[in-house]
């Protein structure tokens, strides 16, 4: 007949400081949920931290919601740690084989893959040239530079941009310093500059220099510049439709002017948001940011409410857009989702050396606020370089300084090295080994097949001592040479 009821003088058993019957469901449930949680960390965390241990720098264990303790790379030399998002590490000036071959100032720039060319500008001078020089980049450096194709004509000033694989000068100053309409298409070989055509499709429909622009998926934005020897809110657009290799004739934005006159203003475009920064307006040197949102295909999105036309300005409840202080001729670039505003020349002609940058909202454009560190500053004034970057990098070339147009080269890493240890309170990050290419990945699995298969023995031998405790308990006695006892035997007990 079964047992409904514990015999007489029969004590249930409590355990976890007696919250709970050692035989109730309850604390069955508790370590069905400690096992179960418990195997999936043996048998998939740990193997997962065991290859990225193999292929990575560093390696997350746990979850680091605040780290009190950071320790960076010495090779972020000065930068806070952990580098706030978008910080560059401080310029250098490039070393032998970097310096330009002359000096330049208003010179354009375009990459083409890993190839990098200056094109034209003013030489020491002051007149504007035709020459163009070429660069690339290779393992996060430049191999040194030689000439490229002339241009069809001196240019300084001019804008350049990449629209369908092909490069653009546009616009810019003569060698007599009279701005132009002229648009020169670049001749490409393999990736590589051969030569240049005059574009007479693209001429544009004003003289302009000064002028700032951007290309993408939708063609290329011209805004502003000099006209007439003032500053032009006229907007050109180049559109390029599907599947086509050239953009269609200029077609001015009528209803897109730039809320202000601009000339010597940058322009970047990151995400789906094009900005033109800072510049020459009408009151002079200018601190305002204009932004204009595009759709997929590169088209303007019409705006509604503040934004009738489309554009948004920084003043108002957007104050936090503009700059921190005037600039003009300064250069700028995007990367990662974060603008630059570099260098140029304040509201009193001065040169500047102030690296500003922000990170916008990439859902409707707007600036949090303008960051800067004075460690990531330039080491001198400059103002007028072309810009481009590219890999890790980001690079100035040329430019005007307090001794006139110069040729050297400064460089800056754009990928800031993140902690290689940091202590939280629900986490820690320790240095990996790094092993890079296909022979890390081998070497990954390699460990994360051993930790496997560890964890998996681990766990065998476990259930083996739950099994058995007694007998394990008797093993514990002997490698620990009687430190640790085993209980009697009931039968000794007994006795």
């Amino acid at each position: 007949m079964a047992q409904h009821a514990l015999p007489p003088g029969a004590v249930r058993r409590r355990t976890a400081f007696g919250l709970f019957d050692a035989d109730g469901w309850t604390w069955a449930t508790i370590k069905a949920a400690f096992w179960f949680f418990t195997i999936i960390f043996l048998l998939g965390y740990v193997p997962d931290r065991a290859y990225y241990f193999t292929v990575s720098p560093t390696i997350d264990v746990g979850y680091n919601v605040i780290s009190p303790v950071n320790w960076c790379d010495a090779r972020n030399q000065g930068l806070p740690c952990p580098a706030p998002a978008g910080a560059v590490v401080p310029w250098i000036e490039g070393g032998e084989g970097i310096t330009l071959p002359a000096p330049r100032a208003g010179a354009a720039a375009f990459n083409v893959s890993e190839n990098i060319y200056l094109v034209g500008g003013r030489g020491a001078d002051g007149t504007a040239t035709a020459t163009v020089m070429a660069t690339a980049l290779v393992d996060d450096n430049l191999t040194g530079w030689q000439a490229a194709a002339d241009l069809p004509a001196p240019r300084a000033d001019a804008v350049a941009v990449v629209a369908a694989g092909s490069p653009y000068v546009i616009g810019g100053l003569d060698e007599a310093g009279n701005p132009t309409s002229t648009v020169f298409r670049g001749i490409l070989e393999e990736g590589t500059l051969s030569g240049w055509e005059e574009a007479a499709e693209l001429q544009l429909p004003v003289a302009v220099a000064s002028a700032s622009a951007v290309g993408g998926a939708g063609g290329i934005y011209v805004f502003g510049g000099l006209v007439d020897g003032q500053p032009s809110s006229t907007v050109y657009l180049a559109a390029l439709e599907a599947e086509s290799t050239t953009p269609d004739p200029w077609v001015e934005m009528t209803e897109l002017p730039l809320p202000e006159p601009r000339a010597a203003a940058s322009a970047v475009l990151a995400t789906s948001f094009v900005y033109v920064m800072g510049g020459v307006g009408p009151d002079g040197v200018s601190n305002l940011v204009f932004f204009l949102e595009l759709d997929a295909d590169g088209a303007p999105v019409q705006g509604e409410g503040e934004r009738p036309q489309g554009w948004g300005v920084s003043v108002g409840s957007a104050a936090s857009f503009s700059l921190p202080e005037p600039r003009a001729n300064h250069f700028s670039f995007s990367n990662a989702g974060s603008i630059y505003a570099i260098g140029g020349e304040d509201a009193q002609g001065q040169l500047a050396m102030t690296n500003y940058w922000a990170v916008p909202d990439v859902d409707d454009g707007t600036i949090p606020a303008w960051n800067r560190l004075e460690v990531s500053d330039l080491p001198a004034g400059r103002a007028d370089a072309g810009v481009i970057a590219l890999g890790s990098y980001v690079y100035a070339m040329g430019g005007e300084t307090q001794e006139g147009v110069t040729d050297s080269v400064l460089r800056a890493n754009v990928a800031p090295g993140a902690p290689f240890f940091r202590l939280g309170l629900f986490g820690l990050t320790v240095p990996g080994l790094g092993i890079p290419g296909e022979v890390g990945q081998q070497l990954g699995y390699l460990a994360a097949a051993g930790a496997g298969t560890t964890m998996f023995i681990l766990l065998v031998l476990i259930g083996i001592a739950y099994s058995h405790p007694r007998g394990t308990m008797r093993v514990i006695e002997r490698v620990s040479r009687g430190r640790f006892r085993a209980p009697p035997e009931e039968d000794d007990l007994r006795s």
